[in-house]
């Protein structure tokens, strides 16, 4: 059976996230220590800068670290409050609390969204929000 334009998908997935990187060596090593990403690939220079390929553990998502030297994050506004842009899902969010909060990276407490949800918000050194948590939909 012949798939129609109509039956064809857009898109498979989210391909890459890209987060500025005021030291792009610092970020390197904070998100390799401090998080346990593997770095893809050497640092590349594009045509403003360098940028760093990095995964979580499992490899699921790839994160651009792209350097900057602009005072941005890629934090957006809610209602007059920094809001992250994304989240990293954790299967024990306490031991992850407990595990970046000792290792002196900046964490917000655990909120609860009901029975199914919760999440903490921390730091990276470049002042980009990421959100962690767990859900009983992952």
């Amino acid at each position: 059976m012949e798939v129609t334009q109509e039956q064809k998908s857009l898109f498979s997935k989210v391909g890459y996230l890209y987060l500025p990187a005021n030291n792009i060596d610092e970020a390197i090593e904070w998100y390799q220590n401090k998080l346990g990403f593997h770095l893809k690939t050497p640092k590349f220079q594009d045509d403003i800068g360098y940028v760093a390929v990095l995964t979580p553990p499992e490899g699921y998502v790839v994160l651009l670290l792209v350097e900057t030297k602009d005072l941005t994050t890629a934090d957006f506004l809610r209602d007059g409050r920094t809001y992250q842009t994304f989240t990293l899902n954790c299967p024990d969010l306490e031991y992850t609390h407990t595990s970046l909060k000792n290792s002196g990276v900046e964490v917000t407490e655990i909120v609860m969204r009901g029975e199914n949800a919760k999440y903490f918000v921390f730091t990276d050194p470049s002042g980009n929000h990421i959100e962690a948590a767990w859900s009983v939909w992952d």
